[in-house]
């Protein structure tokens, strides 16, 4: 989707998306289910206020059992466009302000939605992905997984960071 600067008012316009296509491909997540809503108003007369709320819910792998869960996602994003050419061409590399750092600088005076919603799902996206706080894992040993299965591995075979201190604690 995308939004034309200039046909943007100061009288708030409310946008619903309920597609999934602007989803972005990420490794081991899918959706579920997936919609945006977008409130576009004009701030002055370079300035333009879009803020919005992405919900949904996304099917991932977890990187410790590597078994499948589902997580909600729930986002709120704020974001100022600006079509000022000065400040576009200021823009060169610096260090960007806390308040700046959602500022688009249009060039062309359109706004890709698709890109800003795919942005917000990729920053919601915890880096460590875990279908919980205390996923214990696979086994090394044996593979078992370790939340649903006990570990098939012989006693003395298991291998854990305090084997060696069983081992001075035996001598």
């Amino acid at each position: 989707m995308r939004l034309k600067f200039d046909e943007i008012t100061e009288r708030k316009r409310q946008y619903s998306i309920s597609s999934g296509q602007w989803f972005p491909a990420v490794d081991g997540v899918s959706v579920m289910a997936v919609a945006a809503t977008l409130e576009v108003s004009r701030k002055d007369a370079q300035t333009a206020l879009l803020r919005g709320e992405i919900l949904g819910s996304l099917r991932m792998v977890c990187d410790r059992c590597n078994e499948p869960y589902v997580e909600e996602l729930c986002c709120d994003f704020l974001y100022l466009a600006t079509i000022r050419e000065e400040a576009a061409r200021e823009e060169g590399e610096r260090e960007v302000a806390e308040t700046e750092e959602l500022t688009l600088f249009l060039k062309d005076g359109m706004i890709e939605v698709d890109e800003l919603l795919a942005e917000q799902v990729h920053l919601a996206i915890p880096l460590k992905r875990l279908c919980s706080e205390v996923c214990r894992g696979i086994c090394v040993g044996c593979g078992a997984v370790l939340n649903q299965d006990p570990c098939r591995c012989p006693e003395e075979q298991k291998i854990t960071p305090f084997t060696v201190l069983k081992r001075l604690q035996k001598q």
